[in-house]
């Protein structure tokens, strides 16, 4: 077996490996995936063409492979386009792939013109890539996204080039099909394609994988109830947000729910839901550019502000506490109101951790509790109520 066969084989199971492999990640609810299953599936049926030799004409089986690999390619830059959030020009880009598909056809069964065939159809497809490459440049988010930009960069240049030195320049094919199968372009086509397509998917791979470890970790992070942070994902923000004796500077806010068990006991556990998504949302609503909250448990929220000092952050957390109070909820069943309390720290230049900070807002939450509910509290000793602002006594 020589070794134009040896790819002939290595090439088709190459493929069909990683066409399985993003048909399992599909399943993920990645639908880019989908699109490289596609390609490589395709991908597949076009270099086992050569394998029917025996059965179907060979006159056949060429415009048949072209029109595969148009269509591979047609996925291939589908799936760029996808990644990097692009339009997909879908009917410009069939209707391209249709007239290259004519014109090979027409090449190969009507014309005979083997050079011209495979020239039409190689650049064919390097359009197709490279068209994909030049609208998602601008728009890779990490490495893995570069490399895949390269690589298939890489394979625009490796087709056009080919073209040019073993088409232009020295054609050693006959200018038949029985030639160009044990030519050295074949050889070449084979060989180059055969590296290119292992490292096209391993990076395509590499970054699906990365978006579905991040959909994970995100999930991993977030409570599902209200979409905030939960306390997991809070801790890995406030590590990843900076190092250095800055890395705590601002406020911090707790709140809780006020009697959210008779709430609970009297209204039901959906209403007890809607009552925890509403402080969620004046959380979101209300906190300044930069800031983030997260739902600690239960009823009970944690919002760090970075570079906000504590006057500030009280007078968010009391405009919080008055829309709260003041939504209206009898559409699910609550016909009283339901109040939250608030306790603020900001940093001090001894803390070592921003849960310092955070235990501090939490002993002017128990203090708020204990006055009265229904009230912001600032952190000192004792805790004081917010100076300036009438607090409404708890319903």
């Amino acid at each position: 077996m020589g070794s134009t066969d040896n790819f002939a084989f290595l090439l088709p199971a190459i493929m069909l490996i990683f066409g399985c492999t993003f048909l399992v990640v599909r399943r993920q609810g990645l639908r880019e995936a989908g699109c490289w299953a596609a390609a490589y599936f395709l991908g597949v049926a076009a270099f086992s063409m050569p394998l029917l030799s025996d059965l179907v004409s060979d006159s056949i089986l060429s415009p048949i492979a072209d029109a595969l690999f148009v269509s591979a390619f047609y996925f291939y830059s589908g799936a760029l386009l996808f990644r990097f959030g692009r339009p997909g020009f879908v009917r410009g880009r069939l209707v391209f792939c249709g007239l290259s598909v004519a014109a090979t056809s027409y090449a190969a069964l009507v014309a005979g013109n083997l050079p011209a065939e495979l020239v039409i159809n190689d650049l064919s497809c390097s359009v197709l890539l490279a068209f994909a490459v030049a609208l998602s440049i601008r728009h890779a988010r990490h490495l893995a996204d570069r490399l895949l930009l390269v690589i298939a960069g890489l394979i625009v240049l490796d087709t056009v080039g080919r073209n040019i030195m073993l088409v232009f320049v020295m054609p050693s094919y006959g200018g038949t099909a029985e030639g160009f199968l044990s030519s050295n372009y074949d050889f070449m086509m084979q060989a180059t394609a055969s590296i290119l397509s292992l490292l096209f998917g391993l990076s395509a791979l590499g970054a699906v994988a990365l978006d579905l470890i991040a959909r994970y970790r995100d999930a991993a992070d977030h409570d599902p109830l209200t979409g905030l942070l939960n306390r997991r994902g809070f801790d890995r923000v406030v590590a990843d947000r900076a190092t250095g004796a800055k890395a705590a500077t601002g406020a911090v806010i707790i709140c809780d729910i006020d009697d959210f068990k008779r709430v609970n006991d009297r209204f039901g556990h959906t209403c007890g839901d809607l009552v925890i998504r509403g402080l969620a949302e004046q959380l979101s609503a209300r906190l300044p550019k930069g800031a983030f909250a997260a739902r600690f448990g239960g009823e009970e929220f944690v919002a760090f502000l970075p570079e906000v000092e504590i006057a500030q952050a009280a007078a968010i957390a009391n405009a919080i506490r008055l829309d709260f109070a003041a939504a209206d909820r009898s559409a699910f069943g609550a016909d009283q109101a339901i109040t939250a309390s608030f306790g603020v720290a900001e940093h001090r230049q001894g803390d070592r951790s921003l849960h310092e900070q955070i235990g501090r807002a939490d002993i002017a939450l128990y203090a708020a509790k204990e006055a009265g509910r229904n009230r912001v509290m600032l952190e000192g000793e004792p805790p004081r109520d917010l100076p300036g602002i009438r607090i409404a006594s708890a319903v």
